[in-house]
């Protein structure tokens, strides 16, 4: 698991929502707490809108398309009411989404 992949699994098996979970994950970035409320902006997973914001807030705005890209690319959809139709949990989004952001912060 990367390095922020556990505490947003642990994050959202606890009760948090996918959004708190992966913006929890992320505490010791210092992030600003102006955050998206989940499925808020045009029904898109929590996951998705944070790992947004995420990216934004660390200065990797140019790696949202992409970012978009990979995540419907390996769940076939954006928006929560879809995902929510497959086998996988919420959980897996969550986790995901921060080992994705994680690669992203790596690389730089």
């Amino acid at each position: 698991m990367s390095k922020h992949e556990d505490k947003a699994r642990n994050l959202k098996s606890e009760g948090n929502n996918c959004s708190e979970a992966l913006y929890g994950a992320f505490d010791d970035l210092n992030l600003s707490n102006n955050y998206p409320m989940p499925r808020s902006i045009d029904g898109k997973c929590g996951a998705l809108l944070m790992a947004i914001f995420i990216l934004k807030e660390t200065g990797h705005s140019d790696k949202i398309e992409e970012f978009e890209k990979e995540f419907v690319k390996k769940y076939g959809y954006s928006k929560c009411i879809d995902l929510m139709t497959h086998e996988r949990r919420c959980s897996d989004y969550v986790g995901e989404s921060a080992k994705m952001i994680d690669k992203i912060l790596d690389e730089n």
